[in-house]
């Protein structure tokens, strides 16, 4: 009998026909659930980098606001001549209006 023709080189064909079948689907599943995976990742990434958008534009706004007060407290402290203004009117001094006595 010829080694071709028997059962067992047709077993032994059919077995590496079968798991190189066997190892080509499961080298697609494992691309597919990488794929899924990584499209994951980029959303939770693309997410992420919206969220940290978000924060940045607050703090932007927060110094704008801390540097507003800051002004406003600078110039609060800031030292000023301190202005008295009386109404007008005749003061007197003793007896007599202020100015001296009139001709």
């Amino acid at each position: 009998m010829d080694f071709f023709t028997s059962d067992v080189f047709v077993t032994i064909v059919s077995v590496v026909v079968s798991v190189a079948g066997l190892l080509l689907a499961l080298r697609a599943d494992i691309g597919k659930r990488i794929d899924r995976v990584e499209g994951r990742a980029r959303a939770d990434h693309q997410e992420l980098v919206a969220e940290v958008g978000k924060v940045k534009t607050a703090v932007s706004e927060l110094k704008t606001a801390v540097a507003v007060v800051s002004t406003k407290l600078d110039e609060r402290s800031a030292p000023q001549r301190l202005i008295v203004q009386e109404p007008p009117g005749e003061y007197t001094v003793g007896n007599e209006p202020e100015g001296g006595p009139e001709p």
